[in-house]
């Protein structure tokens, strides 16, 4: 856990139930299950959050895999950001991924599981974020795939994202 008195809110936002979530390469998904975590509240101003993506074998608990950053001198050691990390769409740490169950044929998708772009990651978070009610980023920062996110979310979403930091 974070050394710092930080709210942790763990959950899993469904989307696409009404409407399955059309995948860039082809296929959809329907329901699609995002886990996130988040460190911190967004402020009244909303310019204080910090969407955290991760690498391919990271999860959301974002304290786990880099507590660096919560430790002292830290860049969120003050507590003053709203973190928020989700668990990639694919992951195996609670998002919709392959052994989730495919609800055609009631068994897990294993190596049935569509193939899944950095883009639908990114429009996956953003609809989660959507639905945690944050519109707007301080910053998107990543190493390794999560920096190919960072870079995809600048693009893709460019009026909601003050800063990109890809490592």
């Amino acid at each position: 856990m974070p050394k710092q008195n930080l709210h942790l809110k763990q959950g899993t936002v469904t989307i696409a139930e009404d409407e399955p979530f059309q995948l860039e390469a082809g296929g959809s998904l329907s329901p699609v299950r995002i886990r996130f975590a988040m460190y911190g509240e967004p402020n009244a101003a909303e310019d204080n959050v910090v969407l955290l993506c991760h690498a391919l074998s990271g999860s959301a608990e974002a304290h786990d895999w880099w507590p660096e950053l919560w430790d002292e001198g830290g860049v969120f050691a003050g507590g003053e950001y709203c973190v928020v990390c989700t668990n990639i769409l694919g992951s195996r740490y609670g998002s919709t991924g392959p052994t989730s169950i495919d609800p055609k044929t009631g068994k897990p998708f294993g190596g049935s599981f569509p193939l899944v772009t950095i883009g639908d990651i990114v429009r996956a978070q953003e609809r989660v974020l959507r639905e945690l009610g944050i519109t707007k980023l301080h910053a998107v920062l990543g190493g390794s795939i999560g920096g190919m996110q960072a870079l995809e979310w600048a693009i893709r979403f460019p009026n909601q994202v003050e800063r990109c930091i890809a490592i």
